[in-house]
């Protein structure tokens, strides 16, 4: 049955010439064997444990989708047409809206529809669902041009190795092993589209003892011994391994988002400082992380970069006081000094 049939079957239920909204619905007029009286002088109807009293609570029920009474079984008077039509016009004019504010507030509206024709083949194709995951990223980033850092960058894998490099300055075989062990993975990174395509690739918690990932600044390779390194050190990170691979995470976004430049850049005109890269490297109870700079003597830098660090990360990350210390690479057994 339609709402508007259940309202009018109250209506005709009722016995009231004007029907205001509070005054009550003399339902006792009713002499329908479906009707039977209990003692508190509410009516049962079909399950229902009270019938409407008044006006509003019968839209109440109906907002509800309980049944109503059935029409009385007596014809009608001649005034019922006058009547209906009035409380009809009451409708329409205050009482959905007022049911709208107190008994259905927060209800969602809905539409229904039907005998809609059905879309034609141009307005379908029109309206298709947009693609998805890869094919989705790949429409995007072919429309969108995807800023670029301001420093390129490539990440490096290392093999770890239990033996240091041999200290000396010529060329021998293992000293060349020890240089051609870090080796380059994937293409340059100039975006964070390219930074996540490498990074999301490297599963650094599957990494085991002494290897390493590094991402350093395009051309510079992660040995003490490069040029761009020799006169640089590094701030060193104990990390927990169970909160490692988030520590590594914020440190490169740092590095990649200019942050860690930031505090060490200097105007020196003979010689500036720079970030050089970082490193996660797996040790025996945890995870050193390091970030290269190519200025040891750079005090101030030194300082505002781990202030800078600590400041950045993630509160949760924060390290001890115990776990992080600055050293040069010169300052290492196996630092091989240039000729």
């Amino acid at each position: 049955m339609s709402e508007t049939a259940r309202l009018i079957g109250m209506l005709k239920a009722s016995a009231a010439q004007r029907i205001p909204y509070a005054q009550p619905l003399d339902l006792n007029l009713l002499e329908d064997p479906a009707f039977i009286s209990i003692k508190t002088g509410h009516t049962t109807y079909k399950g229902v444990t009270q019938a409407p009293n008044t006006f509003s609570e019968a839209l109440h029920s109906i907002a509800d989708g309980q049944p109503l009474p059935p029409p009385p079984n007596a014809p009608f008077g001649k005034e019922f047409l006058p009547r209906l039509d009035f409380v009809i016009t009451t409708l329409n004019n205050h009482t959905v809206r007022t049911i709208s504010k107190t008994k259905m507030a927060g209800r969602l509206p809905a539409l229904s529809t039907s005998d809609l024709p059905s879309a034609s083949p141009s307005e379908a194709s029109a309206t298709a669902s947009p693609a998805r995951g890869s094919a989705m990223l790949n429409s995007i980033f072919k429309s969108v041009r995807v800023p670029e850092f301001k420093y390129r960058w490539q990440f490096w894998a290392e093999k770890g190795q239990q033996q240091p490099p041999p200290k000396t300055s010529s060329t021998t075989a293992g000293a060349e092993e020890y240089a051609n062990r870090p080796k380059p993975l994937g293409e340059q990174i100039i975006s964070v589209k390219d930074f996540y395509q490498h990074f999301n690739n490297i599963p650094v918690e599957s990494l085991k003892l002494r290897d390493s990932i590094h991402l350093f600044h395009l051309g510079v390779k992660p040995l003490w011994e490069d040029p761009r390194n020799t006169r640089g050190g590094a701030w060193y990170f104990r990390i927990g391994k169970e909160q490692a691979s988030q520590f590594w995470h914020e440190i490169c976004l740092l590095a990649v988002g200019d942050v860690l430049q930031g505090a060490v850049e200097t105007k020196r005109a003979s010689f500036n400082d720079d970030i050089c890269g970082v490193s996660y490297s797996v040790r025996w109870n945890a995870v050193q992380i390091a970030i290269w700079t190519r200025d040891a003597d750079n005090e101030a830098g030194k300082e505002k970069l781990l202030q800078t660090i600590l400041e950045k990360l993630s509160p949760e990350l924060e390290p001890k006081k115990d776990s992080y210390w600055y050293k040069a690479h010169k300052e290492h057994k196996g630092f091989a000094a240039p000729e």
